[in-house]
């Protein structure tokens, strides 16, 4: 039998590694406490605890504070930049859908994203964005968006408060809204015809580790511009995913 020369803390995290792989060792379930590691593998305390960096690092488990580590699921979405947005257009009260439910394959009816809106004035960068004066008057929303329980990615987008001050999109029964960003507008008779987004790689902020239930490794946050004829009417300031949890697609004709 060949022989592994690698360090035992290697070995120990790609044993573990492989019961995650199996289900051995369930997803959003505890991990086994280092004290368990230390007695099954015949190692010191410091050796498990550098297998667990390992996994950390690999995204395959989330550490608290005080209550231990999880196995972090993997649920990766295709963010298909030629298409996703189609899905929001083409939404029908007999058949709603929105773009994220066009990322993870599924049905509206597990679409049921977290919510918290307030009032808040334009911040010198977003009113840039929206080409407006800074201190313009908003409505925030920041959403969180969950497949089966586990947070996929996180939000934080704005619209005119001159456009949706006393309407439905302003309120919090407006999620899960059928056609997204793209359906609030629609309802208010803003047909959007162009949406940029600009992707950038970085390290999470401790808000967003936690709520993305991250212990190690960057972000992908995109920041979104929805246009209507030329007026800027949404912008997503921004859109973040684990570094592991997205992979962008994009289509171009020349």
């Amino acid at each position: 039998m060949e022989t592994d020369d690698r360090p035992r803390y290697a070995q120990i995290a790609d044993e573990l590694g492989r019961r995650i792989d199996a289900g051995i060792i369930g997803v959003g379930l505890p991990f086994p406490s280092d004290a368990q590691l230390q007695e099954e593998f015949s190692v010191a305390r410091n050796t498990v605890r550098q297998a667990l960096d390992v996994l950390r690092a690999q995204g395959r488990i989330h550490t608290v504070k005080g209550r231990g580590s999880y196995v972090r699921p993997r649920v990766p979405a295709r963010r298909v930049a030629a298409s996703r947005y189609k899905a929001d257009v083409s939404s029908t009260p007999d058949r709603p859908q929105t773009a994220v439910t066009h990322d993870y394959g599924i049905p509206f009816s597990q679409h049921n994203p977290d919510v918290v809106i307030a009032r808040e004035s334009a911040s010198p960068e977003v009113a840039e964005l929206f080409q407006v004066e800074a201190g313009t008057p908003l409505v925030r929303r920041d959403l969180v968006f969950r497949l089966e329980g586990w947070p996929t990615h996180m939000s934080t987008s704005f619209y005119l408060a001159e456009m949706v001050d006393g309407t439905w999109v302003a309120g919090p029964g407006s999620e899960p809204a059928p056609g997204g960003a793209i359906g609030h507008l629609a309802s208010l008779g803003v047909r959007v015809t162009r949406v940029l987004e600009t992707v950038e790689s970085r390290m999470p902020s401790p808000r967003e580790a936690e709520v993305l239930r991250m212990s190690a490794g960057p972000v992908l946050a995109i920041t979104r511009r929805m246009l209507a004829d030329g007026r800027v009417v949404e912008v997503a300031r921004e859109i973040v995913y684990p570094g592991d949890g997205v992979r962008l697609e994009y289509e171009v004709d020349l």
